[in-house]
């Protein structure tokens, strides 16, 4: 016999009304006696509890247990004088039955809310966390990119290449303390006396473009940088002449590295 068949079958009202078989009674005696906690939660007074909590004699009328269908009428009456009302008692069995299964769903509701509060806590401890990193990140890359002055001068001079460098061609590293970078450019082979800087970040966006900055009487176009306007990677130089129209044309590139 198991609690579930207990429930559906109404064993507990029928082994009070005595409408139980030997075996049936039998077996549900067996079972609270083996299960006290089950027997403890059982609507029913304390002596009957008592009663069932017992071992069998051997001298009992089933010579198994004491309370069986014939007797179990006589247990309800000497209950019932001591002031127990079985109708009543069924009723508390049923809302006990009933309130238990509300119950029950209310626990699980609770332990799902629990485990999603939960999820919830862990979810916006693990944002709190990235955003906590970014902005570590972020203040880094100022500190990085903070402009400083220059403890020292370092002058090159480029050749153009014809087409988008894919390596640096010039490798300056991290410099720490910043320099001033003093760049010349030979543009001797160029038609034009006017151009036009783009410098770009290889894996990022536009850092500043110069308009209309004019070669020297040497034919060669100077340009003066700091280095610590940049941060670390790789800068793209490029050079567009002005035609007399005032039209761009290419002229060529540079590849600065700075990491």
């Amino acid at each position: 016999m198991e609690r579930d068949y207990i429930q559906n079958e109404h064993i507990v009202d029928r082994y009070l009304s005595g409408d139980l078989t030997v075996r049936e009674a039998r077996e549900f005696e067996k079972y609270c006696l083996e299960h006290p906690d089950f027997l403890n939660e059982m609507p029913i007074p304390v002596r009957l509890k008592a009663r069932l909590a017992r071992r069998p004699l051997t001298d009992s009328e089933t010579g198994m247990f004491q309370a069986i269908p014939s007797s179990t009428t006589r247990t309800a009456l000497d209950v019932n004088d001591e002031g127990f009302d079985a109708e009543e008692e069924k009723e508390a069995w049923k809302r006990s039955y009933a309130g238990g299964g509300a119950s029950r769903w209310v626990i699980m509701g609770l332990g799902l809310a629990l485990i999603a509060a939960i999820g919830g806590l862990v979810a916006s401890a693990m944002h709190s966390r990235s955003l906590n990193e970014q902005i570590k990140q972020a203040r880094r890359d100022i500190r990085i990119t903070q402009m400083q002055p220059y403890a020292g001068v370092q002058n090159y001079r480029l050749q153009l290449s014809r087409t988008q460098p894919a390596q640096a061609t010039l490798s300056l590293g991290w410099l720490q303390p910043p320099q001033r970078l003093d760049l010349t450019f030979d543009t001797t082979q160029s038609t034009y006396n006017t151009f036009q800087i783009t410098i770009d970040k290889v894996d990022g966006g536009r850092v500043m473009q110069i308009h209309r900055i004019a070669r020297d009487s040497n034919k060669e176009l100077r340009l003066t940088l700091n280095s610590s306007a940049f941060g670390p990677g790789d800068y793209l130089l490029k050079l567009d002449g002005y035609t007399w129209r005032g039209q761009l044309q290419d002229v060529g590139w540079v590849r600065l590295g700075l990491e």
